[in-house]
């Protein structure tokens, strides 16, 4: 899969080993995430993800289970050609402080169908049914 360093500090995304699923994504720049605080870092990467695949941005076990640092959700789309960033909320009780070449987050790259929608008066019936989240004995009241 092709891509670009977009700055001279960018790192390459690598995997720890050849059998791991996602490949790591470092910061490209330093900063520093307030408790319950957000931060958009960028990686100085992009992407040539192949048509019929998707990137999908995950957290790192590590940072999440240390630091209570979570990633928000990120899809990057095979047709995007932009740098690709890293959306972090730090759920900690402490700052925490990014350097330039931190390893923050993962990118999966996972194959997607790209079914068509079709409009119909009634879905067929399941064992489940319409059972869901609304359902639920726990209300907030």
């Amino acid at each position: 899969m092709k891509y670009v360093k977009l700055t001279s500090t960018a790192k390459t995304p690598t995997r720890d080993n050849p059998t791991d699923a996602g490949l790591d994504l470092f910061a490209d720049c330093s900063s520093v995430i307030p408790p319950c605080g957000y931060a958009k870092i960028p990686t100085g990467i992009a992407m040539e993800i192949p048509a019929g695949y998707v990137g999908l941005i995950w957290p790192r076990s590590k940072l999440a289970s240390n630091y209570g640092l979570d990633i928000l959700a990120g899809v990057v789309d095979a047709p995007y050609r932009g740098e690709i960033m890293i959306s972090v909320i730090n759920h900690g009780s402490k700052p925490f402080e990014v350097f330039t070449g931190d390893k923050m987050a993962q990118i999966l790259i996972q194959p997607v169908e790209l079914l068509e929608l079709e409009e119909v008066r009634q879905l067929s019936d399941s064992d489940r049914g319409a059972k869901g989240i609304n359902d639920s004995e726990l209300r907030l009241r």
